[in-house]
């Protein structure tokens, strides 16, 4: 995969937007790119350990699983390269565990970005870090309200059964 193949995926994803017609933008965070590749079954992210890598789906699908309390494994998403899916980007912010499982489900190859070199870029870049990492705050926020909804839910849909039992 060539430079320029690799900043025409870049401009595909959310999280570069702000970028997609900034090339020298786009060529910063090309110099960041590590190309992996995983076998179908392999596993690129397991959930509860640590990371330090955000993840582009550049070819194939992987299928992104979760723990039940009985540590027993579910699938939450089956994501496609053609989506142009990435995934671990809180790793570029934070030290905290993975909140899941991410599984080749056939051969992938991934475009990955090193915290480190996140950091680097957002010390000499810090307007290119800002909006980055804004576009990373604005997907939490929107995962949390959405979560929210689904605890409400949850909850009612609980209390319902609490009271059809009495």
């Amino acid at each position: 995969m060539n430079t320029e193949e690799i900043i025409q995926k870049l401009r595909k994803i959310p999280l570069f937007s702000d970028f997609a017609n900034d090339e020298s933008s786009l060529l910063k965070v090309c110099k960041l790119i590590n190309i992996e590749r995983f076998s179908a079954g392999s596993i690129l992210i397991n959930e509860g350990e640590s990371g330090d890598k955000l993840y582009i789906l550049n070819k194939g699908t992987v299928r992104i699983l979760r723990n039940t309390l009985n540590n027993e494994k579910y699938t939450v998403a089956l994501l496609n390269a053609d989506d142009n899916i990435f995934f671990g980007e809180l790793a570029l912010i934070d030290n905290d565990k993975r909140s899941a499982t991410v599984l080749a489900d056939s051969n992938c190859e991934v475009l990955s970005i090193h915290r480190d070199g996140f950091m680097k870029l957002c010390e000499e870049n810090p307007l290119m870090g800002f909006k980055i990492t804004l576009k990373i705050a604005k997907r939490l926020a929107a995962n949390l309200r959405r979560m929210n909804r689904d605890v409400i839910v949850l909850f009612e849909a609980l209390v319902n059964e609490v009271e059809g039992n009495f």
